[in-house]
């Protein structure tokens, strides 16, 4: 599993940051969280040119590829604030007519999208009043808050109907399950996937991505021996071979010489599957239901990677021009945008082990020069000190993180 960060901008693009977007891999499926202006030409761009790639400073290991077009599966929105959402009509027209090399062995499937309330009429409207088509054909799912109604706008013609998703309730918030399409099966499936609402100037999502546990590894050099030794009174050409429907049956071997080899006993602890939070624009994301759904988790507090908007900072020069950190902060969360102490608290609150701040204000550049990379090490810093770990990243477009379970 890996992100692409697409855009890392916030309201105002830049030469150096697009409009947000991000790309999560998994086994080369495509999902897609926002979809701002120009998405798509940054896959493109990517997908001819490698040498764009943004290496991880934590991570010295390369990904080794790119997100393409014709592989997004699904496309997750955050909020409809434009700088999230105006790129969608174009990718989906265009995603939705790239032909796969393996369209013959794969079926194609409609690209799911999953929004607040409001995306039907955004996206139908658009697709609409611009004669648009989309081969591949699009579902829109909306998560729905309790004051919400369904929408009445009438489906686009390559529009297969979705569900509406109405929230659960945990403490004193909500959030919602969002289940995997089961006429578009994907690398997603086996994930929990939740969302829940968080604070910003309109309504606003986050998600929780939480792979199940996978099985421990089977310790076949303990086993070996064993099966060895009863090789004759086993009467196998290949004793070796029960290795296979050892793992795959869970049930215990009795072997002539009376050893009983039980899976419990040869088998390494389960692992801990990967989890990941991704959040839209949020002035606090500790006053949302995320804590309480981590909580849940087994085991709880832990995830492996949070990523959250650092829209705004308070920096040397802001206090030399006069600012103070709690201006800053005020004037920030007032716009509905969080600092990078307040990512780096929430990403704590929850067991974060790695954190990558996103959304940066225009003032903050993405590119490589040495006084870029010196402010955005000065932003960084006031998320490590309020973290309490190195593991923070500041991304740039086409920055690439590998998500890997502890």
């Amino acid at each position: 599993m890996d992100i692409t960060f697409l855009g890392t901008a916030s309201a105002q693009p830049s030469p150096t940051r697009n409009h947000s977007s991000l790309a999560l891999r998994i086994e080369g499926e495509v999902f897609l969280f926002d979809c701002g202006e120009a998405t798509q030409h940054q896959l493109i761009k990517l997908n001819s040119d490698s040498s764009l790639v943004v290496q991880d400073p934590l991570d010295s290991t390369q990904v080794g590829s790119t997100p393409r077009l014709a592989r997004i599966n699904a496309i997750f929105l955050t909020h409809l604030h434009g700088d999230h959402c105006f790129g969608l009509p174009g990718l989906l027209c265009t995603a939705g007519s790239v032909v796969r090399l393996d369209a013959e062995t794969v079926p194609i499937n409609p690209i799911h999208i999953y929004g607040p309330s409001g995306t039907k009429n955004y996206v139908r409207n658009a697709l609409l009043h611009t004669i648009s088509r989309v081969g591949r054909g699009f579902v829109i799912h909306e998560l729905l808050l309790p004051s919400d109604s369904p929408s009445t706008t009438a489906p686009h013609i390559d529009e297969q109907l979705g569900e509406d998703y109405q929230p659960e309730t945990i403490n004193d918030g909500v959030f919602w399950k969002i289940p995997s399409p089961s006429q578009s099966p994907s690398k997603l499936s086996t994930f929990s996937i939740k969302a829940a609402p968080i604070p910003h100037t309109v309504p606003t999502i986050g998600y929780l991505l939480a792979e199940p546990s996978l099985p421990g590894k089977l310790r076949a050099d303990l086993i070996t021996p064993h099966l060895l030794r009863n090789k004759e009174a086993l009467n196998l050409k290949n004793p070796l071979s029960l290795l296979a429907k050892f793992k795959s049956s869970n049930e215990p071997i009795h072997l002539p010489d009376g050893t009983i080899l039980h899976p419990s006993e040869y088998t390494d602890p389960p692992k801990r599957g990967r989890r990941v939070v991704i959040l839209g624009d949020t002035s606090n994301a500790l006053d949302s239901s995320f804590p309480a759904l981590i909580d849940t988790l087994d085991p709880p507090s832990i995830v492996d990677l949070v990523i959250h908007e650092s829209t705004n900072a308070c920096l040397k020069s802001d206090i030399e021009s006069g600012l103070t950190p709690d201006q800053v902060l005020q004037t920030t969360q007032e716009h509905g945008h969080s600092t990078p102490d307040l990512a780096a608290r929430f990403a704590k609150r929850v067991g974060a082990r790695k954190l990558v701040l996103n959304h940066f204000s225009s003032r903050y550049k993405g590119d490589s020069s040495v006084e870029s990379l010196g402010v955005m090490d000065e932003v960084r810093m006031l998320a490590v000190n309020e973290f309490g770990s190195e593991n923070v990243v500041c991304a740039r477009d086409f920055m690439q993180v590998r998500v890997v379970a502890e």
